[in-house]
């Protein structure tokens, strides 16, 4: 896989080394060599060496953090940071309640058009093309119902801050998911750094595995009942 570079001719991180990766999760070399050797991280061996796709590392920690303890989870957003918490973020002009079934290109520029208005986002074309080249490598669909889009990388993707979106999709529509069932539930993550991505999935997933609150969701009746839900679920 060749390398990449940015919009500011820099190279990207897309493909990372052993080395890089460790980094990344914060844990020894010695730790990922076991883990890509037994199947547990995903990687590639080129000429002798490991290899590894970010987006995709980045999917196996998405849905690691989904399956993770509370606790460990509590551990990856500190210290708390307010300007990241889902109710500041997920206001009722970000939520769009009548999410319409349609190509995921037209999926994803609904979830963006209002961040657009706004002016959060710097450059809607530059942060499309990142969010679809994103699922191009694997679906942001995490399973039971929901799904969470973002950019393939975080520090280069026209935004002004962080924020994110919420799409909801009743009937739901297909997104490939692993568990292929329908997606009902868009969270569209806007990280503009590894760091401020990371704590917003743990947050989303710490707020997702609490009893009733994607049924909550799915079937709120108002971007009012939403911003409720999300309010007492995070509290």
């Amino acid at each position: 896989m060749p390398e990449e570079k940015n919009a500011h001719g820099e190279m990207t991180d897309a493909v990372m080394t052993l080395q890089e990766v460790a980094v990344y999760l914060k844990v020894s070399e010695k730790t990922i060599t076991r883990m890509v050797q037994a199947g547990e991280l995903p990687g590639l061996k080129v000429s002798n060496q490991w290899r590894f796709v970010r987006a995709v590392i980045d999917d196996w920690l998405t849905r690691r953090m989904y399956r993770q303890a509370t606790e460990q989870l509590a551990e990856v957003i500190q210290p708390p940071h307010e300007e990241l918490s889902l109710p500041r973020l997920l206001t009722p002009n970000r939520i769009i309640m009548d999410l319409q079934l349609g190509p995921k290109k037209d999926v994803l520029a609904r979830l963006v058009a209002p961040l657009v208005e706004e002016g959060t986002v710097t450059d809607p074309t530059r942060y499309m093309a990142a969010l679809i080249g994103r699922e191009e490598i694997v679906s942001t669909a995490i399973g039971d119902g929901v799904a969470i889009p973002h950019a393939r990388d975080p520090e280069h993707s026209a935004l002004a801050k962080s924020c994110m979106a919420l799409g909801i999709c009743r009937e739901g529509m297909p997104f490939g998911a692993l568990d292929e069932k329908p997606t009902q539930l868009f969270f569209l993550i806007g990280g503009n750094s590894t760091e401020d991505h990371l704590r917003l999935v743990a947050r989303t997933m710490l707020m997702l595995r609490k009893a009733g609150v994607i049924e909550g969701l799915v079937g709120a009746g108002s971007t009012d009942a939403v911003v409720g839900l999300i309010g007492e679920a995070t509290e």
